[in-house]
Formats: C-alpha cells, structure tokens, sequence
C-alpha cells in the first residue's frame, strides 16, 4: 500500500472515530432529554388539564414548528459552510452573512404571515372553551415572537454542526430541558393563569437557547460571524434557491402536521387534540432515537461528495441508514409490546384515543427512520428539485384527503392512517429518484441497509406474537415482558443484524471499556 493509500485509510479510520465519538455524545445527550422531555410532558398535562393541554398544542405548536423550519434553513446553512470549508480559498464568512440575510428575511415574512392567519383562525375557526380566546390569543403571539426570534438565530446554531461540535449543544440542550422542568414544578402551584405562563415559560427557555448559541458564536468564530452586507446576488440567488427547496418541505411537513391538529380540532374538540398531543410528544422524543447518526455523520457526507469520494458516500450511507434502523428498533419494539403499560406508567390518566393515535405515530416514526443517509446525499448533490417537490406534494396532498375522510365520519386516527401510507409512498419515490438522478446503487443499498434488520426484526416479531395472548393486570410481568423483548431485541441486533466485523468492533469496545474500569 503506498503512501497516498495510507494517507486515505488513516483519514478514514480518523472520521469514522469522530462519527462513533459525536454519535456517543448525542446519544448521551438524548437519552437524558428523552427522559426529562417525557417527564415535563406529563408535568404539563397534570399542571394544564386535556383540554387546555390540547389548546395549547393547537396555538402553541408553532414553537414545535419552528424546529421544523430552523433544520431545514438551518440544513443550507450547513451545506454551504462545509462546502465553503473543502475549498482551499474559502470564504466562510462572506456564505454566513448570505445565509444570516436571507434568514433575516424569513424571520419578518413568517411574523408578518402568522399575524395574519394565525389571528384570523383564532377569531374564526378555534374550537376552545368559552373565555379560553384572550388566552389562546397571548399563547400564539409568544409562540411567534420565539418562532421567528429562532429562525434570525439558525446560522449561528447552524455553525455548531457544521464544526461537529456537538457536545457543547448537548450541554445546553440539558440544561435548558432541567430548568424547564423546575419552572413546570412551580407552574403546579401556581393559581392564575396556567396557559398564559406555559407559553412564556415554553418561550424562555427556548429563547435562553439561542442567546447562548449567540454569545458563543461571537466567542468563538468572531471571523465568521462578524457582519458585512454582501452584495454579490448571484450567491444569494444561488443559496436561495436551495433554500427555497429545502424550505418547501419544511413547510409541507409543517403544514400537514399543523394542519392535522386544526382538522382534529375542528372535528372533534380539545379534548381530542390532548389525546394527538400525547402521540406527538412521543414523536418528538423518540424520532431523534436514530436520526442522530444521521446528524453526526451529515458533515463528512456533504465533504466527502463534495470532493469526488463516491465510495465513501455509498459506504457511509449504507452503514448510517442500518444503524438508523437498528437503533430504532431498541426504542420500537419494547415501547410496541407495553405502550398501553408505559403510557398509564407515565401519564397515569391517559387521555382516551391516546394509545391508538401512539401506535400510529411510532409506525411513522420507523418509516421516517428508514431514510438513512439518502436526504445528505441529494442535498450534498445540489440536485434536490424534483426531491423536495415529489415529498411536499405527497405530504400536503395528505391534509385534503384526511378532511374528506374526517367528514365521511370516520374515526379520528384516520387521518394518521393515511400519514403513514403517505410516508411509505414517499420512501419507494424518494429510492426510485436516487437511482434515476443521482444514479445511486439502490440494490446494494437496500441489501446492506433494510435485509439486516428485516431478518433481525422475525424472531422478535414472532416472540410479540406468542406474549400479546397473555392478559394480566400485574405491574410485574408487564415490567419483566418490557425488559424480556428489550433483551430480545438486543440479541438480535448483534447476532442477525451486524456482520461478523461489526460484532467484532464491538465486542473489543465493551472490553476496553471494562479494562479500563477495572
């Protein structure tokens, strides 16, 4: 093996090292802010009630959208910088304020648009109690102000995974969800206004997020932040139009999620929201279970297409897609065998409808996973167009017929059925268009990254068959049957999941671990 070879397999074996390490702290980061997100859920719903809980998720989700619209800006603003970082001239400072500019303008078209509509339907078409409207109105102009406050904040956030730091979001993502579940222990003791000061406790703590990623930035790249007006538009055009695209899904997942509390609301009341509420909290705290990797992985996707290292873009999405699977699976099947069992566990009084709407969303949630490493792929490839418009028809085309649905009398969880067919359409597209514009390997793809954890997932599935026939009241054997099809779960993973070197790595990892314990 020559020189060059060795250069190569070193800077190979040095990424992959820094994958497993950023993937370690995310994971270290989400295990904790699954628990703590969990546990401030069900101290909301305790402290507000179903009815004003679903309010709230229905006027108050716009903090929870902003998530959703900060990643994907946020995604371009990733993309170009570590673009701009491959090239030996690059300018990272002159693509940050592009990028701070067009967010800029994001932020002020998004207030002025939530002013309008968000007002007109609180007025017009809100199902809410009567005297809840002064309430519901105040709750959606914090979640706005946050809202686009945090879109203006989305380069800044965007540098920290752009330079992998990742174990300083992890901090600050902690210490906000502890100080957030403090105030909710005061907000139960609390005699006024429970949703009023919800809201503007759901506002500072997110806020406090963004001041911080603000100073930090200032800290620690002065360069790259530092402003300056650019004034070549071809750039801006150029980020915009990516942007653009980007945007469009975000929206069409934005729109279809939204829209999916307000047809709730709209047929059948808060109280049905609060039950939808409780299943998007699971959502929210178990979709991020997997994609992680992804995450950790994105930056060295986008480097290595940049540069012509095909091979290690097909390598590294085949891997990252099966471990997304695989970890997912460690979340799926033990919460699927005891959902019933964990949510009285965890909520007590569960709202009804709540178990099914659960069932649902974590099918869902498993389809999302399956994505892998295929959207860093197209976006590293600039060639996203007919990408992000095939997911954004698919997904608002939901919204239309979930109303047709809805009105024909069928039950609530309809609507998430036909989510969930959505979502399985869009990954059989989303495959086809890898192989038919980017010319990706969707065969050796689909070998390395959905067999393994399909041939895994049989005994396991089966093993789910035999104990769903047994029917008992006894905390015990629900707490044993948990830890049972987790243990099952494992097992399989390592012994029909992973390849022989896999199994290998990790078994040398647990025993250097206990070596250096001991």
């Amino acid at each position: 093996m020559n020189s060059s070879e060795n250069r190569l397999e070193s800077n190979y074996q040095s990424g992959n090292k820094r994958i497993a390490k950023n993937t370690l702290v995310v994971y270290g980061q989400l295990a904790i802010r699954v628990l703590l997100g969990l546990y401030t859920s069900r101290l909301a719903l305790e402290a507000l009630g179903v009815s004003d809980f679903g309010l709230y998720s229905v006027v108050g989700g716009i903090v929870a959208l902003f998530t959703v619209i900060s990643s994907s800006l946020g995604g371009t603003t990733v993309r170009y910088i570590n673009v701009e970082r491959g090239k030996p001239d690059g300018d990272l400072n002159r693509v940050f304020n592009v990028c701070h500019v067009l967010h800029i303008a994001m932020a002020v078209f998004l207030f002025l648009l939530l002013e309008v509509g968000g007002i007109y339907y609180i007025h017009h078409y809100l199902n809410a109690e009567a005297g809840k409207e002064g309430t519901a109105m105040f709750a959606f102009q914090v979640a706005t102000i946050v809202c686009c406050l945090g879109i203006f904040n989305v380069p800044f956030s965007s540098l920290f995974n752009a330079a992998e730091k990742f174990l300083f979001t992890a901090v600050v993502a902690i210490s906000v969800k502890a100080v957030q579940l403090i105030l909710l222990y005061w907000l139960l003791t609390y005699d006024g206004n429970r949703i009023g000061a919800f809201a503007i406790i759901e506002g500072l703590t997110t806020l406090a997020s963004f001041v911080i990623y603000h100073y930090y930035c200032y800290r620690r790249w002065p360069d790259i932040v530092r402003w300056r007006f650019i004034k070549e538009w071809g750039i801006y055009k150029e980020i915009l139009i990516f942007s653009y695209y980007n945007l469009l899904t975000s929206i069409a997942y934005m729109g279809r999620n939204q829209g999916s509390m307000l047809l709730i609301n709209f047929f059948f009341g808060t109280v049905v929201n609060g039950a939808f509420a409780v299943g998007k909290t699971i959502e929210r705290n178990i979709s991020p279970f997997a994609r992680n990797i992804q995450n950790a992985a994105a930056p060295q996707m986008t480097q290595s297409y940049s540069g012509g290292d095909m091979e290690r873009v097909y390598y590294l999405t085949n891997r990252i897609c099966k471990y997304c699977i695989l970890m997912m699976m460690l979340a799926f099947f033990p919460l699927w065998a005891e959902l019933d069992f964990i949510l009285h566990l965890w909520l007590i009084k569960v709202p009804e409808g709540a178990l099914v709407f659960c069932q649902i969303i974590l099918l869902m949630v498993f389809v999302s996973v399956t994505d892998g490493g295929l959207t860093h792929v197209a976006n590293a490839s600039g060639k996203i167009s007919k990408f992000k418009m095939t997911y954004s028809i698919v997904t608002l085309a939901c919204i239309p017929v979930g109303f047709i649905i809805l009105k024909a009398g069928y039950p609530a969880y309809s609507l998430l059925i036909v989510f969930l067919i959505a979502d399985i359409f869009w990954r059989i597209s989303q495959i086809y268009l890898m192989h038919r514009i980017l010319h990706f390997p969707v065969l050796r793809f689909c070998r390395e990254s959905y067999l393994p954890p399909l041939i895994a997932s049989i005994p396991i599935i089966l093993c789910m068959i035999l104990t769903s026939q047994i029917q008992t009241d006894s905390r015990l054997w629900h707490l044993c049957h948990l830890a049972f099809i987790l243990l099952l779960t494992v097992f399989s993973i390592y012994y029909l999941g992973l390849q022989k070197n896999e199994r290998k790595k990790v078994t040398n990892h647990i025993k250097t671990k206990i070596l250096k314990q001991s």
